[in-house]
C-alpha cells in the first residue's frame, strides 16, 4: 500500500490548483499548489515534497486510508478533498479541489471530472489497501 499511496501523492503534487492542508488538533497549514513541485521524494515510509516557497515532510507509515470525501464549506458552498487518514481517522494531510477557497458555489464539470479520475483510479486505497 504504501507504493500506492507514494504515487497518490506523487499525482496530486503535480496538480495545479489544488490546496495541501497539513495539520493538527488546532493548527493547520494551507500550501498552495501550482503543478510544478522541484521535488517529491521518498526515504523508506517518509516523503518529501517541495514547491519555490515551502515543503512538507510527511511520514506516510502513518496513513492507514485514503479517503474521497464531500462536505459541507464555508457558507453554502462544498469542497472535495482527498485525506489521507491516520488509523484514529483523523486526517495527516488533505488535498482539496480545486482549492478550499474557490468563489464559486459549485464545482465546475472539468473540477469534478478531475476529481473523479483521481477517485477511479485510487478508490482502492479508500478500503486500506
Amino acid at each position: 500500500m504504501l507504493a500506492d499511496i507514494q504515487q497518490i501523492l506523487t499525482d496530486l503534487a503535480r496538480t495545479p490548483a489544488l490546496i495541501c492542508t497539513v495539520g493538527r488538533d488546532t493548527a493547520i497549514s494551507e500550501l498552495f499548489l501550482d503543478g510544478s513541485p522541484k521535488r517529491v521524494d521518498f526515504a523508506d515510509s517518509w516523503a518529501a515534497v517541495e514547491f519555490s516557497g515551502w515543503h512538507i515532510h510527511v511520514d506516510l507509515a502513518t496513513v492507514v486510508t485514503v479517503r474521497f470525501a464531500e462536505a459541507q464549506s464555508h457558507g453554502d458552498s462544498t469542497s472535495l478533498f482527498i485525506s489521507f487518514d491516520d488509523s484514529e481517522k483523523q486526517a495527516v494531510m488533505r488535498f482539496y479541489f480545486p482549492h478550499a477557497s474557490h468563489t464559486h458555489r459549485t464545482y465546475t464539470a472539468e473540477e469534478l471530472e478531475l476529481f473523479g479520475r483521481f477517485k477511479e483510479q485510487y478508490m482502492r486505497l479508500e478500503a486500506g489497501g
